[in-house]
């Protein structure tokens, strides 16, 4: 008999918004599930603490307008945070280049 993990049950969570600046170039990486994503990391900046790495992960039509980022770049990207071996920013959608 097959055991199925539960579905998360979908809660409100709230979006953030980051500006950065492109440090290593996007990647494109397939998780196990077969489902493809881009994932790239970028120096976050904020005005209440000093810069830090922040790793972007997009899925789907998000995922290429990742993979269209160059390094050196500055972008802005809305998501969600997350934590998996430090923060990131998960179905990051580029707003601006």
């Amino acid at each position: 008999m097959r055991k199925y993990r539960k579905a998360k049950s979908i809660t409100a969570t709230a979006t953030a918004t980051v500006t950065g600046t492109v440090t290593r170039p996007p990647q494109r990486v397939k998780t196990a599930t077969g489902k493809v994503m881009a994932t790239l990391t970028i120096q976050a900046e904020s005005e209440h603490r000093s810069p830090y790495p922040l790793k972007l992960v997009a899925f789907d039509i998000n995922a290429l307008e990742l993979m269209a980022c160059q390094k050196g770049s500055r972008i802005v990207a809305t998501g969600r945070h997350e934590w998996f071996n430090g923060y990131q920013l998960t179905g990051a959608q580029i707003v601006t280049k």
